[in-house]
């Protein structure tokens, strides 16, 4: 039977990739590659093997790729906490995935990458996401790479809701990562009830902010694909939006006046650089607010929706959903 491993497979892209699988009923296995230590009993599924183990640990990953044909790769560390570091997991712990592929025969890879923009060597994320692609293609391994735009399940979160956090599973910002929460405590509900919307620079940069199940969705269907393989795909919504755009779909859909406060870019820059030497994690999050406010993302979907069958969630359309399940 061929076998699909899934690593990061307990995060919120992980969960939501493995339930698609699982869900398939197909003639593939599903393997969720986990941390010991991940809360992964949502993972216990029918179709679904668990496996325990480390991106730092070889061994564990040599056992996880045995027998596997297609490897995704979702696993990041956005906020890296304790014994975890950046290059840890996403400089060595990929340079042992990729190994442990290339030994196993693994006839696909598929990388879940992340905008490039012109500030991808001072912002952590981006940085090693670039080396992992470049890894991922010099290991000759046949591979699809996606560059996700910005998934709305975060990134409006960030301008002050917990609206697009209801019903999340094993949701990034609800990590125990003291500066993501102390910032959700602080600003989570700011447009619900206050009608403020927290906007990094100007507002004018524009991306393809994505739905976070649209992007499982292009992950499955990337599986075996011919058309996909050993390309660098760029995947987003449907629509090309300002942050301010989205301060107005916040307005239309809460049916009440949003306004806009907007931190200059530079300030997160600057904080930033003050944060590195105390909390690399916390300055690799005010570097992707730096970066995303001074860069774009904008993704023209037209033809890459039809060609993969993924039908694109509108932002409207995901904060009228989100905005039923915040009411029920």
């Amino acid at each position: 039977m061929a076998m699909i491993l899934v690593v990061g497979a307990s995060g919120q892209l992980g969960t939501a990739v493995v339930r698609r699988l699982a869900a398939a009923h197909s003639a593939e296995a599903v393997r969720a590659f986990v941390r010991p230590t991940s809360q992964a009993q949502h993972l216990r599924l029918p179709h679904v093997e668990l496996k325990y183990g480390d991106l730092r640990n070889s061994a564990s990953l040599t056992d996880a790729c045995k027998g596997v044909d297609v490897v995704i790769a979702t696993a990041n560390t956005v906020a890296p906490r304790g014994r975890y570091s950046f290059d840890g997991v996403e400089g060595f712990g990929y340079r042992n995935l990729i190994s442990a592929a290339q030994q196993a025969g693994v006839k696909q890879i598929i990388f879940m990458s992340a905008p490039a923009t012109r500030h991808d060597d001072a912002v952590p994320t981006l940085h090693y996401k670039r080396l992992i692609e470049k890894l991922i293609i010099d290991s000759r391994i046949p591979y699809t790479i996606l560059r996700g735009s910005l998934f709305m399940d975060d990134w409006f979160a960030l301008m002050g809701s917990s609206i697009p956090l209801r019903g999340a599973e094993s949701a990034t910002l609800e990590r125990p990562f003291w500066f993501s929460r102390a910032f959700m405590k602080g600003t989570g509900h700011l447009i619900e009830h206050q009608g403020i919307a927290l906007v990094a620079g100007s507002g004018r940069t524009r991306h393809a902010f994505v739905a976070l199940d649209d992007v499982a969705e292009f992950i499955v269907k990337a599986v075996r694909k011919a058309d996909a393989v050993n390309k660098i795909i760029e995947i987003g919504g449907p629509e090309i939006l300002s942050w301010n755009d989205v301060v107005a779909l916040f307005a239309k859909v809460l049916r009440k006046r949003v306004r806009a406060v907007h931190a200059p870019a530079a300030v997160f820059r600057l904080q930033q650089l003050m944060l590195s030497p105390f909390s690399p994690a916390a300055a690799n999050l005010m570097g992707l607010n730096w970066a995303f406010a001074t860069a774009d993302s904008a993704y023209d979907m037209s033809s890459v929706g039809p060609r993969f069958g993924v039908r694109l969630t509108t932002a409207e359309q995901f904060l009228r959903t989100k905005l039923t399940l915040a009411e029920s």
